[in-house]
């Protein structure tokens, strides 16, 4: 096989990896740092908001990112956010109806949500924060608790 042949095959499967993730930005202004792990239950994202942002339709003074997420029906997963300020997290089904929320679960300052999907589908996650007009860097995580390979999560203090 040729040398450029190879790298090109490379790329391919690496790009296949990242759409394999489940996870994609609803916001397409800026894209956030996404970083796949080597175990497909576990899914972590670097984001910042920004006063470009959308404020989020249910807390009107807060700025937020969404992300569209593929849940399977009976499986838990666990999501987390963590910024330099108070977190704020919602979870929406494919048609709006929001099903969880959460602004210290994980922890002063900490967002945390721990979700069963009753039924397969897209599931919005909105990343937002507890006091109105706050901005900065934040870390979205999303674990499969379901996957026998996905290490149980840490405790915060």
């Amino acid at each position: 096989m040729k040398p450029h042949s190879l790298l090109a095959a490379l790329f391919a499967l690496l790009a296949a990896l990242f759409l394999q993730s489940g996870l994609s930005a609803g916001d397409k202004k800026k894209e956030p740092d996404k970083k796949k792990s080597e175990n497909p239950a576990l899914v972590v994202i670097n984001g910042e908001l920004i006063t470009a942002d959308l404020k989020d339709k249910v807390r009107q003074s807060c700025y937020c990112k969404t992300y569209t997420y593929a849940m399977v029906e009976g499986r838990s997963y666990q999501i987390d956010m963590r910024g330099a300020f108070d977190s704020y997290l919602r979870l929406e089904t494919s048609d709006g109806a929001q099903v969880a929320y959460d602004d210290d679960s994980g922890g002063f300052p900490h967002a945390r949500i721990i979700y069963r999907a009753p039924k397969s589908g897209d599931f919005t996650i909105i990343c937002t924060t507890y006091a109105g007009g706050a901005t900065g860097k934040y870390t979205l995580t999303v674990r499969d608790l379901n996957n026998p390979k996905q290490a149980p999560p840490t405790k915060d203090k």
